[in-house]
């Protein structure tokens, strides 16, 4: 059975994870500092973050793997799939351009300036959903009350895989039989727009799609259309192995 590894910063909703359960094998990963991976050391580092997909591997006996990463977590999926693409046939990235260097490094801090003076909430989620799933949205903060890093959190996260691909390592491992796709949501204000359009300039050979109105946090926002773009992105590209 193909595996599906989803890398999804905290916890990953049962309506994500049970969904891709049907048709592949799925392993989830807490990253460390985050849900129950917990870290003695206080080395609070994205840095640290590929060595546990490695791990996490290693330990499930996974020779071959599919990467969905979201936000945070595709710091660590595009840093472990560009140095390790005997290993990956594909990465999802949705919601976030952060560990891309080159060009895009700057427009994501210029994006980044103009939606700073926002809540927590109202970048993760949109308003309509904070209105109507009051519930939701409880459950969504008091899941990310396991960190032990984040927002009201005394224990802050080094971002050392900021900017840290290269656009041509990211062409390089495509050409190496990685299928990349980067997720732009259209209702996210978290990335800037023009970093995505820069994107697909710079690099056509990936996929860089756009989700009608896709918040940053679709996978909870909105799980079925979630489930639903990324099964037919696996549909499409997860080789036959």
């Amino acid at each position: 059975m193909p595996v599906f590894v989803t890398v999804i910063v905290g916890w990953v909703p049962g309506s994500v994870a049970g969904t891709f359960k049907k048709k592949y094998q799925v392993v989830t990963v807490d990253l460390p500092g985050f849900g129950l991976s917990r870290i003695a050391s206080g080395r609070f580092d994205t840095g640290t973050h590929p060595e546990a997909i490695q791990a996490v591997l290693d330990h499930a006996g996974i020779d071959h793997a599919f990467l969905v990463t979201q936000s945070l977590g595709g710091y660590s999926g595009l840093s472990y799939t560009v140095h390790n693409t005997d290993r990956i046939a594909g990465l999802v990235m949705t919601s976030t351009l952060g560990p891309v260097g080159d060009e895009i490094s700057g427009l994501n801090a210029k994006g980044r300036e103009q939606v700073k003076h926002l809540s927590v909430a109202d970048f993760l989620l949109t308003k309509e959903f904070q209105a109507e799933e009051e519930e939701r949205v409880h459950l969504f903060f008091q899941l990310g009350s396991f960190n032990q890093t984040g927002p009201g959190r005394p224990n802050r996260l080094r971002n050392s895989l900021q900017g840290s691909v290269a656009v041509q390592q990211m062409r390089d491992a495509i050409k190496a039989g990685v299928h990349i796709t980067v997720l732009e949501g259209g209702a996210d204000v978290m990335v800037h727009k023009p970093a995505y359009a820069r994107l697909r300039e710079l690099l056509p050979e990936a996929n860089v799609q756009l989700v009608e109105g896709a918040p940053h946090s679709d996978y909870w926002d909105n799980p079925q259309r979630f489930n639903a773009v990324v099964d037919a992105i696996l549909d499409r590209a997860y080789p036959a192995r």
